[in-house]
């Protein structure tokens, strides 16, 4: 009975861990201000943001410098392709706090001061322009999901912590114990796909239609290759696991005696 029940905790303890990790997955991807860092190119790849950022450039700028505004928008949608050191700097920081502001870890606006719009369109012309501000808002669900996350990934690590120590205390088979990490392996497998690759890159867009929505599912895309392998390390541990759980229990069974039953009343031939 006891062992039945360590066996059970273990696999409570499974889930629960397996959905912790990969609920974590899910904030350090999408829902944490380190998630931009080092990724603003690829960011700037998604051809909305881009346009986003070159129409509002190119409206607050066009006339002062005295260009046909598309025209204007065309040259910096350009230049932001290009990626060159006078505006990486510039392009991290403005994708960085306009994630941010997305998800509800920012209130300020997102402005370019005018000596970054400098760097920008590249036109000495350009330090009169006041700061120009990204249209950048809080985006109320995932700011929500974010605030939901920060309370559920350490809950549900605790709650999985306490089923293992309980089952620990059963006195669980070592197949059971195995067979629990083995449930551990897989579910958070499926996790590490569904919360790190899946939800970012292809639900989260549907939320809203701001076009700086897109900042996560490259994000993500920038991240799938580590999440495939972390998933498939993990796929091929539990299957280990669990079969070898079971190959254990068979031969258990297997090694115990039969027992013999004679009845009382079975005749004795002389």
């Amino acid at each position: 009975m006891r062992r039945g029940l360590a066996g059970l905790l273990f696999t409570m303890a499974a889930m629960c861990l397996a959905l912790a990790a990969g609920g974590w997955c899910l904030q350090r991807i999408a829902f944490s201000e380190d998630a931009i860092g080092g990724v603003a190119d690829v960011v700037v790849s998604d051809s909305a943001i881009r346009t986003e950022l070159a129409s509002t450039i190119a409206d607050a700028t066009a006339r002062e410098l005295g260009v046909v505004r598309g025209e204007l928008r065309r040259t910096l949608d350009e230049y932001l392709r290009a990626d060159s050191p006078e505006t990486a700097d510039v392009l991290e920081r403005v994708v960085t706090e306009s994630h941010a502001r997305l998800i509800g870890l920012r209130d300020e606006p997102v402005q370019i001061t005018s000596d970054e719009i400098v760097s920008i369109v590249r036109d000495e012309r350009a330090a009169v322009i006041p700061a120009v501000t990204i249209p950048v808002e809080k985006v109320g669900v995932l700011s929500t999901i974010r605030v939901v996350l920060g309370w559920f990934v350490p809950l549900a690590a605790i709650a999985g912590a306490l089923a293992l120590l309980l089952g620990i205390v059963a006195h669980p088979r070592k197949a059971d114990a195995a067979f629990g990490i083995g449930v551990f392996c897989l579910v958070a497998a499926v996790a590490a796909v569904l919360l790190g690759y899946v939800v970012p890159s292809y639900v989260v867009p549907e939320v809203t239609d701001n076009p700086w929505v897109g900042v996560i599912p490259e994000i993500a895309k920038d991240a799938v290759v580590m999440v495939i392998i972390v998933a498939v390390v993990l796929a091929v541990a539990g299957l280990a696991l669990i079969l070898g759980a079971a190959a254990a229990r068979r031969r258990k069974v297997w090694s115990q005696p039969v027992a013999v039953h004679r009845y009382a009343d079975q005749r004795r031939w002389s």
